[in-house]
């Protein structure tokens, strides 16, 4: 996939992350990967991960979000240190939130991380500005 097209938001302390129609479970975690070296990238941003309309999901299977699971609990514990991050999906499309649904209800248990599935970015946004300490 090459260097992803994050787009650092420091003064909402959030990084994100467009979904594009080559978009694979894959390069998204090339992409996440490649975070921690972007000019930048502080450890208490969050995460916001907008699926867009062309994604096509097809590489999101179970066995590949498990996979990814393993890669982000790792990743959590060593670029996401000192506070509690969240990551907000957002996903307009009904039947493509099935997937960020998934691994939402994936992740409850045990998960350093809170994640959350929105409908429209700024709802996604308002939640990642909620001061919950």
């Amino acid at each position: 996939m090459g260097k992803a097209h994050w787009t650092l938001h420091r003064d909402l302390k959030v990084a994100e992350l467009i979904f594009g129609a080559d978009t694979s479970m894959l390069n998204l975690r090339h992409s996440i990967a490649e975070l921690p070296g972007i000019p930048g990238w502080q450890s208490d941003f969050d995460l916001l991960l907008i699926i867009g309309d062309f994604a096509t999901l097809e590489t999101f299977t179970p066995a590949a979000m498990n996979d990814h699971q393993t890669f982000m609990r790792g990743w959590n514990e060593r670029y996401r240190a000192g506070h509690s991050p969240k990551t907000a999906l957002v996903c307009a499309d009904d039947l493509k939130r099935i997937i960020p649904e998934l691994w939402s209800a994936m992740t409850r248990e045990g998960w350093k991380t809170r994640i959350a599935v929105f409908t429209t970015r700024p709802e996604a946004l308002e939640w990642l500005a909620e001061d919950d300490t």
